[in-house]
């Protein structure tokens, strides 16, 4: 049986198309970055240990002492066990020569969930300050999401007795009856 050329070229061009539907990958249902959260050494560095986590997922290498002392501008063996705020975790960011600092937001400023999905897909962890409802604040490192059953971010927590690694609704992380999400850093690049 003769098969016409023409008839041939729409074949090919079916098997192409399907094969490269086939390589199309999925879209992106979870995305994680690769830290390794810190627990906080003395009971007011949560911004010190959720800070060195970040800058040691871009190959720094520091101790939390040191990273409070070049934050507070302190020397000696020790650094003072003071509250610390995102913006000293950029100053830090800055001395040790990060290519970009990030973004510092306050007042209750908050990525949304597709911006958190944006920075994790770019490998770059963010930068938080919870506010208790019962007063004070505490700091985390949102390090990936998952959207595969709803919108769940993922972040590290450096208080010595919590869980390392936790995951919340992003509705719920930014506003429930124990916290909300105040302030915010992100797009640092080491």
């Amino acid at each position: 049986m003769k098969v016409r050329s023409s008839m041939l070229r729409g074949i090919a061009a079916v098997a192409t198309a399907a094969a490269a539907a086939l390589s199309v990958p999925a879209a992106a249902v979870a995305g994680e970055t690769n830290i390794s959260m810190q627990a906080q050494q003395k009971d007011q560095w949560c911004w010190d240990a959720s800070g060195n986590t970040i800058a040691a997922f871009w190959g720094y290498s520091l101790t939390q002492t040191r990273f409070c002392q070049i934050a507070h501008n302190e020397s000696g063996s020790d650094c003072a066990n003071n509250q610390g705020y995102l913006s000293d975790q950029q100053r830090v960011f800055r001395y040790l020569g990060f290519r970009n600092i990030g973004t510092y937001n306050s007042n209750g400023y908050r990525l949304s969930f597709s911006g958190i999905r944006n920075q994790i897909d770019a490998g770059q962890p963010i930068g938080t300050r919870i506010g208790w409802t019962s007063g004070g604040g505490h700091m985390h490192v949102l390090y990936g999401y998952d959207d595969s059953d709803g919108n769940v971010v993922e972040y590290g927590d450096p208080w010595p007795s919590n869980n390392r690694y936790n995951s919340m609704d992003y509705s719920y992380y930014v506003s429930n009856n124990q916290f909300s999400w105040t302030h915010t850093v992100y797009g640092m690049v080491g």
